[in-house]
């Protein structure tokens, strides 16, 4: 398709979490340079007998992402709701996403995800530091993975 491009400028990150935030709240003021990435995942497994056949399977996984916001990021306060709100119930809520990049025409569906790890506080150097949270994606079941992808 002519005419893309690479920006990611124009990406739209959209989070909700069950029972907290039921209307997708927008996520701004991201890092820089690092907004929001995922980790390389393994979708088989491989096996390699010692006369040289091999065979491969099919295997479940999650997903994990960082996503990295300026200190200064409105964005934070959906974190820190989501981690103090799970700290008083002592259980989890889980978030779903959805992420738009029109530079490249894509849209991802990102289901179950869990609030992994927190950063609780900017850390204080010349200027502070931009914030980094893990979410987990998990497969919603039904054969259904953890990220879909569609074309828009």
């Amino acid at each position: 398709m002519a005419g893309k491009t690479i920006t990611s400028a124009n990406a739209v990150f959209l989070l909700s979490v069950a029972g907290l935030f039921s209307t997708p709240q927008p996520l701004q003021e991201f890092g820089v340079d690092d907004a929001f990435m995922t980790d390389p995942v393994d979708v088989a497994e491989t096996q390699l007998g010692v006369d040289l056949v091999g065979v491969a399977g099919y295997v479940t996984r999650s997903v994990m992402m960082t996503i990295r916001f300026l200190a200064s990021s409105s964005s934070i306060a959906i974190f820190e709701t989501w981690n103090a709100a799970q700290d008083q119930l002592g259980d989890i809520l889980y978030g779903s996403a959805i992420i738009t990049l029109p530079s490249v025409g894509a849209e991802y569906t990102f289901y179950r995800g869990v609030l992994r790890r927190f950063s609780p506080l900017p850390d204080a150097r010349k200027v502070l530091a931009n914030r980094e949270f893990r979410i987990e994606w998990l497969p919603p079941g039904g054969g259904v993975p953890p990220v879909t992808a569609s074309i828009i």
